[in-house]
């Protein structure tokens, strides 16, 4: 995971899109909901920040969708990870002074959630 800012602009975004898809499974277990994917998710996510805008356009528009579904989730625990987790990220994000006109991206999904959780 730490390694995945190595991976070229298309692999970033299949790896992302792989690891969202088992975070749903693992978030949809009726046994025992598991939240260890979508902790790599935001840690990919932390790691590839540095990315070129339109790398970090696709990237985001995959884990923004996961977010979207996470955070919104029924089960009160997966959706206060799923949003806190946005939390931490989106104060990353605007720490990064390089990306000031690209804020908007991580906001609107924070803006999103507020109305539903």
């Amino acid at each position: 995971f730490t390694g995945s800012d190595r991976l070229d602009g298309s692999a970033i975004v299949y790896f992302t899109d792989a690891l969202c898809k088992i975070s749903c499974e693992e978030l949809n277990n009726p046994v025992a909901h598991r939240m260890f994917s979508l902790q790599k998710i935001v840690e990919i996510s932390y790691y590839n920040m540095g990315r070129i805008r339109i790398e970090w356009s696709k990237i985001w528009h995959v884990i923004g969708d996961h977010f979207n579904k996470v955070g919104c989730s029924p089960n009160e625990e997966i959706a206060a990870f799923a949003v806190d987790s946005l939390r931490q990220l989106s104060m990353k994000f605007l720490e990064k002074g390089e990306l000031p006109n690209f804020r908007f991206s991580v906001l609107k999904w924070v803006s999103l959630l507020a109305r539903y959780v």
